[in-house]
């Protein structure tokens, strides 16, 4: 009997340090799930600032190209421009049906 309540008191134990140490992941768990959904939102604004500036530095060379650079960039700023003109078009195009 001895032998079994030894081996009762073992199995205890174990089950206790089980608990705890799942216990112990939950807590790391939902602590990296708001890291992980700090940083997904902080690369979500970077990808918004990268969008911006992106926009900014097209808006910049072809500003450029008009203020009379090189001939590659005019001629990249004339297709932008042309592409700008073809959409403006469609758009109306789209209102007018």
């Amino acid at each position: 009997m001895n032998n079994l309540e030894s081996l009762s008191i073992e199995i205890e134990e174990k089950v206790s340090k089980a608990l705890a140490k799942i216990s112990r992941l939950s807590d790391q768990n939902k602590d990296l799930e708001k890291k992980l959904n700090i940083a997904l939102s902080k690369n979500s604004d970077n990808e918004e600032i990268i969008e911006s500036m992106k926009d900014k530095y097209k808006a910049l060379k072809i500003a450029s190209a008009i203020a009379g650079s090189d001939h590659k960039s005019i001629e990249e700023t004339k297709i932008e421009i042309n592409s700008l003109i073809r959409e403006v078009d469609y758009c109306i195009s789209q209102l007018s049906d």
